[in-house]
């Protein structure tokens, strides 16, 4: 049903919209496989990056971090 979908869809299109078409498909397959690369490990074991990783650490910021650097004063 979905291939006759695009067929149909792809028939009014002119010949330049179609090669994007086929552009833009090879990159979501591209993309897919990137997908499924970047979270699985050589076993075929699937990952999962947690929501914040550096959660149990502290970080420390710089007590002028708000405060314009002098190279940048003479713009304000």
């Amino acid at each position: 049903m979905a291939y006759d979908t695009l067929v149909r869809e792809a028939k009014d299109l002119p010949e330049d919209m179609i090669e994007k078409v086929i552009e833009f498909m090879r990159f979501l397959k591209y993309a897919s496989k990137k997908e499924q690369t970047e979270h699985s490990i050589s076993d075929g074991i699937a990952f999962h990056r947690s929501v914040n990783p550096l959660a149990d650490e502290f970080i420390s910021i710089a007590e002028d971090f708000d405060e314009t650097p002098e190279c940048f004063k003479e713009y304000i």
